[in-house]
């Protein structure tokens, strides 16, 4: 009897590991295959104006490659992928059509393979057809990668490049051994126990798995700012670490899309969105606002005087007192060049007038130094009561005051009431 009781548990066990352990492989492969795309389009998003640059490969006398976009070397471009492979074990090419200009992988001797062509397999099918293609097992320096590979359009809508982000094949597997062996482990527990616990078990970690592909599945779909369920991040396993890695990488590609590299400011495309919706709940709420058109004065100064350095570090501080000014009480958007546009929330003109007072005096206040030099900086607003008129056309009467304020003087607040 104990026999007939026991060998079927067994061997239903057994067979249920196995299925398990063959899904999960499966899930693994997707998981794998959405989180490499996820961080391509990170490194797509991030030289999203890369190509569009003068790129030179060529070999010298050594017959060695030298690449450089504009006269400056590549190795400036490097930090990037560098970081997102020290934080996620990935490894990230960019390619020039089929060249590697970019690359975290390296030789035997310590080297960038950059310079090199990619497989003439991957280069037709890509490049070619312009599509997107996930290897299991692809071949790249004589070592096995999960491997994800995406065209790169420039802005005409020409394929110009590709864009690799891969993991080692061996560093899957292990992840996926050490993750599977612990549940083996539990499911023999689990069949001493009984199959009732086994399958309520099973049924927990698909249910996570499920939640974290569902999260993948919206950062695919370029939702930035979908949640995922706080259990999962609670988890103190391989899933947990899973769901916290993947919410490092939202956030970072987040980061990278939302906000402009050398303010830190909202870019002007992120911008015109949260300007749009900010306007729509004042409207439907029924709460004022207002819109300002801010620019720093003689800004060309700082650049033809002291040079572009000098220029990036005004703008660089001028958005940091922006930001620490502004608190809670509206948002600001890197316009383009020295221009910054302000939404005040829940605000009327003359409550804006005194707030937009202190952020001029504290720009002012705000003395630089620059090679020994201190500099001083002003600037000039042009501040409108918002409506319900287009943002466009509250927009052009904010940079229409703030031209009347340029050529009365500048270093002004310029005000329609």
């Amino acid at each position: 009897m104990l026999c007939m009781t026991t060998i079927p548990i067994l061997f239903t066990g057994i067979v249920i590991m196995f299925f398990c352990y063959y899904n999960f492989l499966k899930t693994m492969d997707g998981e794998v295959k959405n989180g490499l795309q996820n961080i391509a389009l990170g490194a797509i998003y991030a030289y999203s104006d890369f190509y569009d640059e003068n790129i030179i490969v060529g070999a010298n006398e050594n017959n060695t490659y030298s690449v450089s976009v504009c006269g400056k070397r590549m190795d400036d471009y490097l930090w990037y992928i560098d970081n997102l492979k020290a934080d996620a074990g990935v490894d990230i090419t960019l390619f020039y059509y089929d060249v590697r200009v970019l690359t975290t992988i390296k030789d035997a001797d310590g080297n960038r393979i950059v310079g090199t062509v990619a497989n003439k397999n991957v280069s037709e099918y890509v490049l070619k057809e312009e599509k997107a293609r996930f290897y299991n097992n692809m071949k790249i320096n004589d070592a096995m990668y999960y491997a994800y590979y995406s065209p790169v359009l420039n802005k005409h809508g020409e394929c110009i490049g590709m864009v690799f982000a891969g993991k080692p094949t061996e560093s899957i597997r292990r992840e996926t051994m050490e993750t599977v062996l612990p549940i083996f482990g539990i499911s023999a527990i689990m069949m001493l126990l009984g199959a009732l616990i086994s399958v309520s078990t099973a049924r927990g970690i698909a249910g996570v798995i499920e939640k974290e592909e569902r999260f993948l599945g919206e950062i695919a779909k370029g939702n930035l700012r979908a949640n995922i369920d706080a259990n999962i991040l609670a988890r103190k396993d391989e899933l947990g670490d899973m769901g916290r890695f993947t919410v490092h990488v939202q956030k970072f590609i987040r980061d990278m899309i939302e906000r402009d590299g050398l303010t830190r400011l909202y870019t002007r495309r992120i911008g015109e969105v949260k300007i749009q919706y900010a306007q729509t709940q004042a409207i439907e709420s029924g709460c004022p606002y207002c819109i300002v058109m801010a620019d720093i004065d003689h800004f060309k100064r700082f650049n033809d005087t002291y040079g572009h350095d000098c220029g990036d570090l005004v703008l660089r501080e001028t958005a940091a007192v922006f930001n620490r000014t502004l608190g809670t009480n509206g948002f600001a958007v890197r316009w383009g060049g020295e221009e910054i546009i302000v939404f005040y929330e829940n605000m009327n003109i003359d409550r804006a007038y005194e707030e937009l007072s202190i952020l001029r005096d504290a720009v002012r206040n705000n003395r630089l130094n620059y090679n020994g030099e201190e500099l001083s900086i002003t600037m000039t607003f042009g501040l409108i009561e918002g409506d319900e008129r287009s943002i466009n056309d509250i927009v052009k009467d904010a940079d229409e005051l703030l031209y009347e304020g340029k050529t009365g003087g500048r270093d002004r607040i310029v005000v329609k009431r």
